[in-house]
């Protein structure tokens, strides 16, 4: 008995230290970036920043939904693509300003998703899960050919409000106030799920029916009202990140598709269920995409190796953070063990 807790207490001490290694050589070569080229990766550490902020609210909407209700969601990219189609219209085409965008898109958004859960979604909610999720691929379809229809397939942008045009001085660099308005809209928006989600007696009767809906019902909950609501407000978060997403760069029909993959890698890797993990892993993946090449670059500089410096690798970043987390722990950052089995 002794010697098993022994070898227990050494494995756990290697292990320990395999993780200290990893994370004292990343801070290494955080540092080193750092060192070469300081606004540079600022720059680029603040742009992982703002499109991890992206990456959680479209991860965060799609993680309530299929935590709560249980359904995939693909159609997710598509309500996010259309916030941004929305943001297009409301202010270069109608003339409104962004803080109408930022009301009236995301329940726009919402409305249209929850079309989509009492036309559709609500008869899947019992049969097998790769039914949904073939309902919502079909939504998506048909979503994006209605956003083709209505504006094209050229692609279109919007002008950033003048009043946070301006650039904010960290010193090596120069941010754009809008960035900082992203990351801190978003950040107030996460809190507020959580504190809906976990802190209030709603959000708890929502929870509860998830575990037991007949339970729920026996009780005096009325469920299909609040997993009505769960699926507008899961939609509607789609719908700001849409808005601020679509804001100040380019609004394509390709950028549903992409976002909705990148938002299910969030999911997997914070673990299904977790709105915590899904924050993380939205942190973690958007600092990788924007912030390897910097760091391969700022080692060929110093090695004077070019073949360290790999632009491209950003794109594939997300992947291998999610292959390298499910060997490690194969239900993701903060799955739940048994969760939705």
């Amino acid at each position: 008995m002794n010697h098993s807790r022994s070898a227990l207490t050494v494995g756990d001490y290697r292990l320990s230290g395999v993780w200290l290694a990893f994370w004292g050589l990343l801070v290494a070569l955080l540092g080193v970036a750092f060192a070469v080229r300081p606004g540079l990766f600022v720059d680029q550490a603040v742009g992982g920043l703002v499109y991890g902020m992206i990456l959680v609210l479209v991860a965060l909407g799609l993680s309530i939904i299929l935590g709560l209700l249980g359904v995939v969601n693909f159609a997710h990219g598509a309500l996010f693509m259309l916030g941004a189609y929305l943001t297009f219209q409301v202010m270069s085409v109608w003339g409104l300003p962004f803080v109408a965008a930022l009301v009236l898109v995301p329940i726009a958004v919402g409305v249209v998703g929850l079309l989509m859960e009492r036309l559709v979604l609500q008869h899947v909610y019992e049969e097998n899960p790769l039914v949904g999720f073939l309902a919502t691929f079909g939504l998506a379809l048909m979503l994006e050919d209605v956003i083709r229809a209505v504006w094209g397939g050229t692609p279109l942008s919007v002008q950033i409000p003048t009043v946070l045009s301006s650039g904010v001085d960290l010193a090596v660099t120069t941010v754009a106030r809008f960035r900082l308005f992203t990351v801190l809209l978003a950040a107030l928006t996460v809190l507020a799920v959580y504190l809906l989600i976990d802190r209030t007696d709603f959000g708890l009767s929502i929870r509860a029916g998830v575990l037991d809906r007949e339970m729920a019902a026996f009780l005096g909950v009325n469920m299909p009202i609040r997993f009505v609501f769960v699926f507008f407000l899961g939609t509607a978060i789609a719908g700001l990140g849409g808005v601020l997403r679509g804001t100040g760069v380019i609004i394509d029909v390709g950028m549903g598709q992409s976002m909705v993959i990148l938002a299910f890698v969030v999911v997997v890797v914070g673990g299904v269920g977790s709105l915590f993990g899904s924050v993380v892993a939205g942190f973690l993946i958007g600092e990788a995409i924007y912030l390897t090449p910097t760091v391969l670059r700022s080692l060929s500089i110093v090695t004077g190796v070019g073949a360290i410096d790999v632009p491209a690798i950003g794109g594939l970043m997300p992947y291998l953070v999610m292959i390298f987390v499910l060997l490690v722990r194969p239900r993701g950052l903060f799955g739940q063990e048994g969760f939705l089995e």
